[in-house]
This record gives C-alpha cells, structure tokens and sequence, in this order.
C-alpha cells in the first residue's frame, strides 16, 4: 500500500491519477448516442443557443419549465465554441463536476484519515460503477451530487470559524445549486449539517438565528430571481410553480416515482458497484471506533447515513438521487482497505476483501468464456471485442493475484484497465452498428415531413432537429400523414393495417401509411383513397435500422 519514497510524490501520484480518470470520464465523449432523458437538456440547450433567449426553455413545440434555467446554461459556452450543441458538449459539465468530486473527495478524506486513505479514496470513486456512468451523462444528475458535497465540504472547512461570513457564502451557493436543480440542494446539506451536529454533540456550528434568517431570506432571493423574471417576462405563473411542484409535491411521495421505501438498501451495492461489497466491514470498522465515544463516530459515516436517511425519507426515490452518497462509500472503503494492506484488522476484513476480489477476477475471466462459447450475444462480433475479452481474462488474473497479496492497488488498477477497454473498445463496436442516431438519420433521409403520435422524446427530436407535427389521436395523424405524405414517429401500437414500418428503434417506430391505388366508391360519386388490410412485412429485428423501400 505505501509508496515508496523516492518514486514517486504523493502529490505527483494523485496528479497521476486524477489524470486517468479525467481520461476514463472524457474518452469518447460523444459516443453512444444521447439516451433517456439526456436528449431534453440538449434539445433546449440547443434551442436557447440558437434563439439567443435564455429565459424560455423550449422543448420542441412547447415550453418545457420542469428543470431550472441554470442546467442548461451550464451546456452552453463550450457549445456555443463548438457551434452547435453535440453529444460530447451535453456530457462535458457532468464530466467537470465529476473532476470536482473527486478533488473534494480527496480533500475530506485527507482531513479524516490522511494521505493514504484519501489517495484510495480518489482510485475508488473514479472506478465505481454508478459515478462513471453519471460522470458521462448530459443531464444534471452529477451536477447536483457534487455541489452538495461541495456545500458539506464548505462547512466543514469553516464551522469552527467565529465570523459568519461562510454562511451567507454558503446560502449563496445553495441558492445556486437549487437553481441548477431545486430545493434538494437546500433541503439535503441543512439536513446533513443538523443531523452533524446533534451526533457530535457540537452546538456552537449552528449560526445565530438571526444570521440563519438573514442568510436564508438572501439565498431564497437568489434562488428565486430566475424563475420570478421568467415568470415576469412571459406572464406565466409555470416558472414558479415549477419549484413547488418538482420539490415540495415530489419530496412528499405525490408526485412519482413511488418506490418502496427499502429501495435503497438494496440498490446501494449495485449503484456502488464493485468496491459496495466491501461496505458491510467499512460499517463494522466504523463502530469499532464509536464503541469509545459518541465523538469519536466518524464525519465519513454520518453523512453517509444523513444523506441516506434523507432520500429513504423522501416519497419519491430514484437510483441516481443516492450519487452523493458515493464519495463517503469510497472514503470508508478506503480506508478498510488501507487497514486490509497493513492487517490491523484481522481475518474477517482481509477474508471478505479477498472474497470480493476474488469474485471480481472471476467475473472478469468468465467474460473471455463467454465471448467465445456465446459470441452470438454480443451486437458485434469482431476481433477487437475478442482481443477485449482476452485482456479482461489478464486483468481478472492479476485482480485475483493482487488480493491474495493484498495489492490494493492492483485491485483499483484491475478496474481502472476494465473501464479502459470498455471506453476505448467496447463503446466504439456499439456505435458501429444500428442505433438511436442512424436510425432517426434514415427517417430524415426520407425527405419527409414529420410526425409525433403519443411519444415527445427529446432524444429523437434532437437527432430530428426539424419541424414536426404533434398528435395524440391516430386518426388525425393518419389522416395528415396520408395527405402530406409524411412519416409518423409514435410508441403506440401500429400493427394495424394501415400502417408500413419504415424503421424500429428502442420503444418507438417509425411508419408511413399505406396507399393503394384510387378506386371507385360506389356509395359516393367521388374518388377516395382506400386502405385495405395487408399485413406489415417488415419483420426487423429489435434495433435493426433497415427499412422498406419505399
């Protein structure tokens, strides 16, 4: 575990490794194509650069205020270099703030546990699972995780300060995370430093109530100023009703998103994934230490349960609310696993480390397995996803050879390779074949006018990126696309007859109707366009982008 004097610093060392994981967050940015939700920040993102108005987020044809203004703005400089919004400029603040975590995260762990710890610490969270997928994400799901940690951190550095100036900077910086993604960045570092302080016992961190009042009325002024101007400009009440319900109405569970209120305890170990199945012996280390004083529970660990009781609480629970929770995971992994390199805690810790590593070198080596007895699994099957899974065979070899020795940093090493392959190899082979972007590049390669049926997804208006019309009655959008010769683009059943599949992508279609020639109607003395009931022939598989020649 310790670095030999003389090779390298540990200052150079963390350099060295905050490097590979700004390597790891960056490498082919712009690929895959925008999926989920990621297409609405890109979409308004782009329609505010254009229009130069930075008030209205405009979301196809209709105003879209259910997210603060300061999300998409945060997209726009590297955009607006670039000149256009892409794929690669969505993502890059996600990637800027993960940098911040994992900086902030070195910085606490230092103050806690020290150099070593806190040099795990940063390994660790660049390799977790859940923080490089959201670490590369267009929407404001990391932005919000790191400037809650970035608050906490705040206080932690200043609560021992007798002036109160860091309050009013902290309410400040609150009010403008909240404006980056709501009240969650109010309710979340409040709860976290309440539940702090009643658990160390230290009173004297919260502020007069006079200067909370008075920092409180300034942050709420800031925080409001946005939706209260758009609110002004454009005579609508829905700025501001946006805060009340996409905060106080989703907290309280009437809203969505009703998972069950022990989602979480199950979640947490895939959310944290690899380094959670070592979580369990980080929380007996951590009582082992309380057993002494109350004082002495560590900061790592009540944040970790503050923020974890926080969002079990809420009635509205999804899995990327629990990204802030991440730092203090690896923090206290990190620093079991310092103690598993140096075996002051015994057979217990060092058992169930080397039972996780091992299970990892494993899993590692079965995919080399499977990639040559099941190639047929895989979208592509090339010589380079063989030669991926040969080095994955290595990397599980040395994973397991690491644990038994107890290189931990073999261990973080192992995972930081896999990410590698995966970001340079894998990625790659998956935008060579049919996806989201080709799929909508073949419905505008048709050169017609375009439709919505019941569906309003950002990530094909994006790839669209031209007029359309909207429907939520299949006879009107029938009738417009047989009169303009348009394709529909719907997530509706359209197996009907009348129908001709152009394209299938990943719950949506697009389909054009079908025409026939014009016959007589002998109940009417003009000629009308009949549909007869034929059978869609196109039988593509799921996410195959060929379409019928039309």
């Amino acid at each position: 575990m310790k670095l030999r004097k003389g090779f390298v610093s540990m200052k150079s060392f963390f350099y060295l490794l905050l490097g590979f994981a700004v390597f790891i967050l960056s490498a082919n940015l712009g690929l895959p194509p925008l999926w989920g939700s990621e297409g609405r920040w890109a979409v308004i993102a782009r329609s505010m650069l254009r229009s130069g108005d930075l008030l209205s987020p405009v979301l196809g044809t209709h105003d879209y205020w259910d997210k603060p203004l300061l999300s998409y703005w945060q997209i726009l400089p590297l955009s607006y270099i670039n000149g256009d919004v892409s794929e690669s400029t969505a993502r890059f603040p996600s990637v800027v703030w993960a940098v911040v975590m994992l900086l902030l995260t070195h910085n606490l762990a230092k103050r806690w546990f020290g150099e070593q710890t806190a040099l795990v610490s940063v390994g660790l969270l660049a390799t977790t699972y859940f923080f490089v997928f959201w670490g590369r994400n267009a929407q404001v799901e990391m932005t919000d995780a790191a400037m809650i940690l970035l608050f906490l951190w705040y206080f932690l550095k200043h609560k021992f300060d007798n002036r109160h100036i860091w309050v009013y900077v902290l309410g400040i910086m609150m009010a403008l995370g909240a404006d980056m993604k709501g009240l969650a960045l109010y309710a979340v570092p409040i709860f976290c430093i309440l539940l702090l302080s009643v658990m160390k016992r230290e009173w004297s961190w919260i502020p007069p109530l006079r200067i909370l009042v008075t920092a409180g009325l300034l942050s709420l002024a800031v925080f409001l100023a946005l939706p209260a101007t758009a609110s002004i400009r454009y005579a609508t009440w829905e700025p501001l009703h946006m805060v009340w319900r996409e905060n106080v109405l989703r907290f309280f569970g009437l809203y969505d998103h009703k998972d069950p209120f022990y989602t979480y305890f199950v979640k947490i170990f895939y959310l944290a994934a690899p380094w959670s199945l070592v979580l369990p012996v980080a929380f007996i280390r951590c009582f082992q230490m309380a057993r002494r004083r109350a004082s002495q529970i560590p900061e790592a660990l009540i944040l970790f349960g503050a923020i974890f009781l926080f969002f079990t609480l809420s009635g509205s629970r999804r899995p990327y609310y629990l990204l802030p929770i991440l730092p203090f995971v690896a923090i206290l992994v990190a620093n079991v696993l310092r103690e598993f390199a140096i075996g002051t805690l015994g057979r217990v810790i060092q058992g169930t480390v080397r039972v996780v590593g091992v299970f990892l070198g494993l899993a590692m080596i079965a995919s080399f397995g499977i990639s040559l007895l099941f190639p047929q699994i895989f979208a592509v099957g090339t010589d380079t996803l063989w030669y991926a899974s040969v080095l994955l065979a290595l990397l599980g070899v040395i994973m397991i050879a690491s644990t038994m020795k107890k290189y931990v940093w073999g261990m973080i090493g192992s995972v930081f390779a896999v990410w590698l392959i995966y970001m340079l190899g894998v990625i790659p082979l998956i935008a060579e074949g049919p996806n989201l972007k080709t799929q909508v590049a073949e419905v505008s390669a048709l050169g017609r006018p375009c439709g919505f049926l019941n569906i309003d997804d950002a990530k094909i208006i994006f790839y669209l990126d031209k007029p359309y019309q909207v429907f939520y009655d299949k006879a009107r959008a029938l009738e417009w696309a047989t009169r303009v010769d348009g394709v529909l683009i719907t997530s509706s059943d359209v197996s009907d007859p009348y129908w001709e599949c152009v394209v299938k992508g990943h719950h949506w279609q697009a389909v054009i109707p079908r025409k026939v020639p014009l016959l007589k109607d002998p109940s009417h003395s003009d000629d009308r366009e009949k549909f007869f009931p034929r059978r869609c022939n196109n039988h593509s598989p799921f996410f195959n982008a060929s379409f019928m020649k039309l």
